[in-house]
């Protein structure tokens, strides 16, 4: 069997943040991922301020805000009245290098750090190299890899790192509990190029409109604007994703001449669910493998590469016996922490508020926002949450700037 002190089972953002964190640090990895190329499927396209600090010295920063738009403003809305609140992320200028949401698409990311690891000495990666089972003693762990042919070859390491997705095949091989709830509607991401920026008075890139029937998020990305409404559970996917019904509901936001052009179209659940633990023996769990949330907000990856660095800023002394196995447990509770009590709170906030029912309820909650952001410290303080920075300077991962 081969040697590896650490394999990360997944190529997504998260798993190669950990990768590349790691190997620079002189650990030498071994990245396994089922796919035979990095996922291009449009997923998460929001990078917070925090997740570009903690991404700095893998020199990919740079490179990201060229491929990507800055969005220095969000805007919540209603569907009738327009404009309710919008949050400047400005006011964030002395806290962070980074005064924005970085609205750029995860594969763009993962392209970058692939690229800087092909000639890096301590890392490897492999695609069409699935994981399909693994054994655990108390010196390490054997992990079984199976290529598309079905051929399978073990491999030996120190530690397992689970990186591969909300139906991670790892946790549930643990019997690792998904604790949490499925939200009563789906959601339908439609994906267009239509100028939304052109038609639309003073429109941010990044958008909440709360509505009782059928709300909207539109948000801008360097291909187009991808736009997301609710769906009821019980609405057949073939119904919901038919073309002349995605055209109405693309119409409903906007009227126009001529019908949208749809370069992709997604319909998925939405889950609460946070792992009953992070951490079994010497196998760790990370990004959606070990929580997922409400896309609204934009923290679900941005939590996930959250947890890549701070698992290697423990990781490499426990190997290297500079600090005992224990401390992983002190990493698995703080992470879990941040999942369950922080970003679970605040995307099931905005995910409920959204589609508020109750006439005086949304108003009620409309004049709240609209107040807050009105209010430059109150709305600083806000941003300071809504961005992770609080989250992440509370775990000691990014200092805060002298004088806060």
């Amino acid at each position: 069997m081969s040697q590896s002190p650490v394999i990360v089972v997944g190529a997504g953002p998260v798993g190669l943040s950990v990768a590349a964190t790691l190997a620079d640090q002189g650990v030498d990895v071994q990245v396994f991922e089922s796919r035979s190329d990095v996922d291009r499927e449009p997923r998460a396209s929001t990078f917070h301020a925090p997740t570009l600090e903690l991404l700095e010295p893998l020199g990919v920063v740079e490179s990201m805000i060229e491929r990507g738009l800055i969005a220095d403003r969000y805007q919540h809305r209603d569907r009738e009245r327009g404009i309710v609140a919008e949050f400047d992320f400005r006011l964030l200028a002395e806290d962070t290098r980074y005064p924005f949401r970085l609205q750029c698409e995860q594969h763009k990311l993962c392209d970058l750090l692939l690229a800087r690891l092909e000639d890096a000495e301590h890392v490897q990666v492999r695609f069409d190299a699935e994981v399909t089972s693994f054994r655990q003693d108390d010196a390490g762990v054997d992990v079984e890899v199976t290529a598309p042919d079905g051929r399978a070859q073990w491999h030996r390491a120190s530690h397992l790192v689970a990186a591969d997705g909300a139906s991670s095949t790892v946790r549930q091989q643990l019997g690792i509990a998904f604790d949490g709830m499925t939200y009563g509607d789906r959601y339908l991401v439609l994906n267009t190029r239509f100028p939304f920026e052109e038609h639309l008075t003073d429109l941010a890139r990044v958008n909440y409109v709360s509505d009782p029937e059928e709300y909207v998020v539109l948000l801008q990305a360097p291909a187009g604007w991808r736009v997301l409404f609710p769906v009821p559970d019980d609405l057949d996917p073939e119904v919901a994703t038919d073309p002349e019904a995605c055209q109405r509901r693309l119409q409903g936001v906007l009227a126009t001449d001529e019908p949208y052009e749809i370069f992709h179209t997604k319909l998925y659940r939405i889950h609460q669910r946070v792992a009953e633990r992070f951490r079994d023996g010497r196998v760790l769990l990370i990004g959606d493998a070990a929580h997922i949330n409400s896309p609204i907000g934009g923290m679900g990856m941005n939590n996930g590469i959250h947890d890549a660095f701070a698992l290697a800023r423990v990781l490499p002394d426990v190997i290297g016996g500079r600090r005992p196995h224990g401390e992983l447990d002190d990493w698995a509770r703080r992470r879990r922490e941040v999942a369950r009590e922080y970003v679970r709170a605040i995307t099931d906030r905005n995910s409920r508020a959204l589609g508020e029912r109750d006439e005086a309820a949304r108003r009620q909650h409309q004049q709240e926002l609209a107040a807050t952001a009105a209010d430059p410290e109150r709305a600083r303080a806000w941003l300071l949450r809504s961005s992770m920075l609080t989250a992440v300077r509370s775990q000691g991962l990014i200092p805060a700037p002298s004088g806060h």
